[in-house]
């Protein structure tokens, strides 16, 4: 199998967790969380590690454009929306729910690293750095975001509800 046939297989991989596991409302509800904090973000954060020389993605074949590997963002969007599903709703357990998620995600690194289709310039420190910051900011995002529209979504009922 050719490398650049990896990232597909786990697009494909999630997209099968997710259709199994996950509500087709709450996929729909979680979409636009899934694709700000992770195909948005996995694409600004791939500029950054190709603008700094941090780390870079190789062996696209037909799948990338211009060094940027096309099935990555949309990996990274089913997993957000898996991580967002299961995300716990009490303070504690979201952040010990984070750190696992994080270590998780260093181990991925590791496994495309081995695989040679991902060069990082180092092993655990970049993506535990990279990691944080990412994770950090998708949790506080989903929450303030989700707030936004839940209070949106209220308040177009309250209207509805009194008009004739």
């Amino acid at each position: 199998m050719p490398k650049y046939l990896i990232y597909p297989l786990y697009v494909a991989v999630f997209a099968v967790i997710l259709a199994v596991a996950v509500p087709r409302k709450d996929i729909y509800r979680l979409s636009i969380h899934g694709i700000i904090f992770g195909g948005a973000a996995e694409f600004i954060l791939h500029m950054f590690g190709k603008f700094t020389g941090l780390y870079v993605w190789y062996d696209h074949g037909p799948l990338g454009y211009k060094g940027i590997q096309i099935f990555s963002p949309v990996s990274w969007g089913i997993f957000f929306i898996l991580y967002y599903y299961f995300l716990p709703k009490h303070k504690p357990l979201n952040y010990i729910y984070m750190v696992i998620a994080i270590f998780f995600s260093i181990l991925y690194t590791n496994l495309v690293i081995s695989l040679g289709v991902f060069y990082c310039y180092d092993r655990f420190f970049v993506p535990l750095i990279a990691f944080i910051v990412w994770f950090s900011v998708a949790t506080w995002g989903y929450y303030k975001l989700n707030n936004f529209i839940e209070k949106k979504e209220a308040i177009a009922r309250q209207e509805n509800k009194y008009q004739p």
